[in-house]
C-alpha cells in the first residue's frame, strides 16, 4: 500500500499496476484496477498479486535449458476510494514455455482469464525475456 508524504495523496506516477507478465498474465500489461473517464487504467495506491508456477523438463527434449510450466495467477489494485475486494480480484490459468538462454530466460506464455469482465482487456499469447521473479 502506497501513501503520499505529508498528508498528501500519492503522485500519480507512483502508482501500482497488474495485468501482464509480470504479475496476472492473460491481461494486457498495466491495466487492472481503477480506471479514469476514458477508461484507462489509472493505477492504484494498493496492490495485491499472487502467482502459483510449476516447472517440469520438457517433454521429450535432452535439452535441459527448456522448460515446461502450469501457472496460475491472481491479482487486484485498488484505488484510494477502494479497498481491497471492491475492484475484483481477477485469475488466470495457462501453460509456457520458458527457454533458459545464455542472454537470459525467454517466455512464451498462454493464459486463460478465469474471471474477466467486460472493461478488462485481455491477451491470451504473451512473451517475456529478462529475469524470472
Amino acid at each position: 500500500v502506497g501513501y503520499g508524504y505529508g498528508g498528501k495523496s500519492l503522485p500519480f506516477f507512483k502508482n501500482y499496476y497488474a495485468g501482464g507478465t509480470g504479475s496476472v498474465r492473460g491481461y494486457y500489461q498495466n491495466t487492472l484496477g481503477p480506471r479514469d473517464s476514458t477508461d484507462l487504467a489509472m493505477g492504484g495506491t494498493g496492490l495485491v498479486v499472487g502467482n502459483v508456477e510449476v516447472f517440469a523438463p520438457f517433454p521429450g527434449s535432452k535439452e535441459k535449458s527448456l522448460r515446461l510450466s502450469g501457472f496460475i495467477d491472481g491479482g487486484e489494485v485498488t484505488g484510494p476510494t477502494y479497498f481491497p475486494g471492491s475492484m475484483g480480484m481477477r485469475y488466470s490459468a495457462g501453460v509456457a514455455l520458458t527457454w533458459l538462454s545464455p542472454m537470459g530466460p525467454i517466455k512464451i506464455s498462454y493464459a486463460n482469464p478465469l474471471n474477466s469482465q467486460p472493461q478488462d482487456n485481455i491477451q491470451r499469447f504473451q512473451f517475456s525475456m529478462g529475469s524470472m521473479f
